[in-house]
């Protein structure tokens, strides 16, 4: 029974055979009643077939009988590489239908679905049959064969000198080809036949910076001109003799560090030896163009001497090369009397391009700027060195090319038993400022240690020729003593110097401060013992004013003492400081400063006579020095009879304006002096008249 569908004009057939039926899944257009009986016989003997029985309408064997033969043709190549549209054209029937991958089976069911269109595109490689449902008056079939291949994978590298070498794997993107084409651009072309092993290589002109590569396959004779898109490749001009060594260096643990300059696109293999022995792989690779280290293990180049090479190849069909020859080296460091020997082993004789050039040292990173030519030569003592200091050396054998050889680093610390000789051009003063001792020296001439060392200040006090140390300082020739007080005595000291070893020289001859002092108080003095270790040459009195500049100096020649009023008798303050000159130095020593004062001079008279004829009429007491003065007279019994708050103008002999009795009276005189310090001086007087 049909339904008219008024939508599309589309028919639901209802059939016998217990089910409903879409022609391949959908409705399909039905241009009149006699087709739908057609397509219902066509059906329902489908049905039956599927159940009795395999069905394969492609093979007539298997394809029910009363089903006709359609007829169509595929427009172009039946052969063709994915993705690929495929056309097909009616030849035969009305109303055809196609299923492009069909496997056998009932075409009228799930999964197959039929379609009008005429065009498909297959997008996996493959072989499939094209089967046409069409109505011949009944209904009939018809097959085809399509066949899709993948373009065919292939890896294109550089190789060295411009040769790009092409791989062809033998897999499911070219399993199915005969021959494959290789097209290297600029018209050149390498046909491949299918084998295991479909390689080729081609080496470019020098015209020529890059490569732009497709391979294209052939089945029977036809070619499937469907590439994958075009592989460019950067052509590399380097030979693989530019893979070499640079620096074979042997760690403190026995390995060895190779520094191996690249190539692009080579592979670089470490090969050893030891030396008269045969080179063997390491295993240890380097395929990039940048230069890198590669650390060899499981040796002993300690104790073993090692040469080492590079076998080089681009992974290409170009035939390996070996590169140039760099063998360990070693050394041994031994620390003596004032010096370390270093010793090592002959460098080997090598071949290729790394002929030994000349042995160079470094110390303590440093290079000690020598070069041994003589590859024989094995020793090399160093005595610039400095006692119970650490030293490491490295010997790098320098080779033709740029190629070294670097021994691991060796240390030792410096011995000697020298000893130091005195220290030089010593003297001790009285710094200006801070007013304390300071102690300078220069190093000895002899048995120094210049970054490492100890100065020793030995000191004694009264007199004594006990010395005893006061002070150790670490790489300084100078010492202040804070607890020296040089204002009130001379200090003697004497110096020892230590080197980095420990050893230590005699002591100096004593140095001592200069005390300025007064042994009176009339004089200046100062003490006769040299503040060098040379004796004094002279000495020279610097006068300074009551704010520390020099008024001037006075050569003294080699006296101790000095009477400042021969210098200027109406001065009553003075502040001196000794400076006194070393004999064949230009050095100077400074003594403490010191204030010398001289005390008020005062003149007073034991009479006077107030007899009114000018002559000591007055009781009057004159002086130098004098800033104030107060007069006090008293009689006998102790009564003030006359006081006076300057007693530069005397007593007349007058008491509350008469004469005193002539007789004998007591005096006080009460002074400051112009430093502002006060005197007090009493007596008698005798008044006549």
């Amino acid at each position: 029974m049909a339904h008219k569908n008024t939508k599309r004009n589309w028919y639901k057939i209802e059939t016998t055979c217990g089910k409903d039926t879409f022609f391949g899944g959908k409705a399909i257009e039905i241009q009149n009643l006699a087709y739908m009986k057609f397509l219902l016989l066509l059906f329902c003997t489908l049905h039956v077939a599927v159940i009795y029985g395999q069905v394969d309408y492609c093979d007539p064997s298997k394809r029910p009988s009363n089903i006709g033969v359609g007829g169509f043709k595929i427009v172009g190549a039946r052969i063709a590489c994915a993705p690929f549209d495929a056309v097909v054209e009616k030849t035969v029937g009305e109303n055809a239908q196609y299923i492009y991958d069909y496997k056998g089976g009932d075409p009228t069911v799930a999964p197959y679905v039929a379609t009008n269109a005429t065009t498909f595109r297959y997008t996996k490689a493959g072989v499939y049959r094209i089967l046409q449902l069409v109505s011949r008056g009944s209904g009939a079939v018809a097959c085809d064969i399509m066949q899709v291949f993948n373009p065919p994978n292939f890896t294109a590298k550089t190789c060295s000198s411009r040769k790009v070498q092409v791989t062809i794997p033998n897999d499911s993107t070219t399993k199915d080809y005969d021959e494959f084409t290789i097209n290297w651009g600029g018209g050149v072309t390498t046909k491949v036949v299918k084998s295991t092993n479909m390689v080729a290589s081609y080496s470019y002109p020098a015209t020529d910076n890059t490569a732009n590569i497709t391979v294209t396959g052939s089945v029977a004779g036809q070619s499937l001109n469907c590439p994958k898109p075009a592989v460019a490749l950067l052509l590399s001009s380097t030979n693989l003799s530019a893979v070499a060594i640079r620096k074979v260096t042997v760690r403190n643990d026995g390995f060895v560090d190779v520094l191996i300059k690249g190539s692009q696109g080579a592979t670089a293999e470490v090969q050893i030896k030891n030396v008269g022995g045969t080179f063997s792989n390491t295993g240890q690779l380097m395929t990039s163009n940048d230069t890198s280290t590669i650390t060899v293990r499981n040796i002993d180049a300690l104790k073993n001497t090692y040469c080492f090479r590079l076998s080089a190849n681009d992974g290409c069909d170009n035939a390996a090369t070996t590169s140039n020859e760099v063998c360990s080296t070693n050394l041994d460091v031994m620390a003596r009397n004032g010096q370390n020997d270093l010793t090592w082993q002959e460098f080997p004789v090598t071949t290729g391009n790394s002929t030994f050039q000349a042995y160079r040292f470094t110390r303590n990173g440093v290079s000690l700027g020598m070069a041994i030519t003589n590859r024989t030569t094995i020793t090399q003592p160093d005595r610039n060195v400095v006692c119970n200091e650490q030293f490491c050396y490295q010997l790098t054998a320098t080779l033709s090319g740029g190629a070294e050889s670097v021994s691991p680093l060796r240390c030792v610390k410096a011995i000697s038993d020298e000893i130091p000789s005195l220290v030089q051009n010593a003297f001790v003063s009285v710094l200006e400022d801070e007013q304390k001792i300071e102690i300078r020296a220069d190093q000895p001439s002899t048995g120094v240690t210049p970054a490492k060392f100890k100065t020793i200040f030995l000191r004694v006090e009264n007199g004594s020729d006990d010395f005893r140390e006061v002070a150790v300082k670490d790489n300084t020739y100078t010492f202040q003593d804070d607890n020296a007080n040089p204002a009130t005595k001379s200090y003697c000291y004497k110096i020892q110097y230590e080197n980095s070893c420990g050893n230590r020289s005699q002591l100096t001859a004593p140095i001592c401060s200069i005390h300025l002092y007064s042994k009176t108080n009339t004089t200046v003095d100062w003490t006769p013992e040299s503040p060098f270790l040379t004796p004094i040459n002279r000495y020279e009195l610097e006068i300074l004013d009551e704010q520390g500049g020099s008024v001037g100096q006075i050569p003294m020649g080699a006296n101790t003492t000095f009477d400042p009023s021969v210098y200027n008798p109406d001065q009553q303050l003075f502040r001196y400081r000794i400076l006194s000159y070393a004999q064949g130095t230009p050095r100077n020593s400074y003594s403490n400063f010191y204030v010398f004062t001289r005390d008020p001079v005062v003149f007073i008279p034991d009479a006077f006579s107030p007899n009114g004829d000018s002559v000591n009429d007055s009781f009057t007491a004159k002086g130098q020095f004098v800033d104030k003065s107060r007069l006090i007279v008293y009689n006998r019994w102790g009564q003030v009879l006359y006081e006076t708050s300057n007693a530069a103008q005397g007593w007349d002999g007058n008491i509350n304006g008469q004469p005193a009795v002539e007789g004998t009276y007591v005096y006080r005189l009460e002074i400051t002096d112009s430093l502002g310090q006060n005197f007090v001086r009493t007596g008698t007087l005798l008044l006549a008249r």
